[in-house]
């Protein structure tokens, strides 16, 4: 067991290396035009007035701000991560508008500390940043295995609740090493794509 999970470990290091320099390859102006074009896509699918869990895109991920600020604008209710010092965990705290958040603890902005945090309520859509994505729906996180434990927890509690991976284009590959821990998507949607989870 101990040798097929390093295998594994190898395998998933060397697809983020992978991944890194194909984002790495693409001009800004390609990956911001990819994000705008997925965020028109989303906000297309998902309907007013919905409750759902997004994120603060880092500049290897997909720009999905134009998204965030639309379903804010259009009176949606936003969560975004917060990497909870105290406890050392992630947790989701509500954004009211992309102005406000101040930088935490990665430097990625987050609603600040006396926003309502999400616990255990229940949100419509979970949107999943990730290194990579196959057409199963599987996902590579980016290692550090913060957002891969949330999702297990909250899926645990709420097994209906929807969750869409986002990525570019480039971060679709062939298969994604999978382990026990790894949480599927329901869904992966690129600004080329809508995959259903087979």
């Amino acid at each position: 067991m101990y040798s097929n999970h390093v295998h594994i470990s190898q395998q998933k290091s060397l697809l983020r290396q992978d991944i890194k320099k194909r984002i790495d390859d693409m001009t800004p102006e390609a990956r911001r035009a990819e994000g705008r074009t997925l965020s028109r896509v989303l906000i297309q699918k998902i309907p007013k007035g919905s409750t759902i869990c997004g994120y603060f895109p880092l500049k290897s991920e997909v720009d999905i701000q134009l998204l965030l600020k639309e379903m804010i604008d259009r009176g949606d209710t936003i969560f975004l991560p917060v990497f909870d010092k105290k406890n050392t965990k992630m947790i989701y705290r509500k954004a009211h508008s992309l102005a406000d958040l101040p930088p935490g603890e990665f430097t990625i902005p987050e609603p600040p500390e006396d926003a309502k945090e999400l616990g255990d309520q229940k949100v419509d859509i979970v949107l999943v940043p990730g290194r990579a994505f196959d057409r199963k729906c599987n996902r590579l996180g980016r290692g550090s295995g913060g957002f891969d434990i949330w999702l297990e927890k909250y899926k645990s509690q709420h097994p209906d609740v929807p969750y869409w991976g986002t990525c570019l284009q480039c971060q679709m590959v062939q298969e994604v090493p999978m382990e026990q821990h790894d949480v599927p998507m329901d869904k992966v949607i690129t600004a080329q794509e809508i995959i259903e989870q087979p």
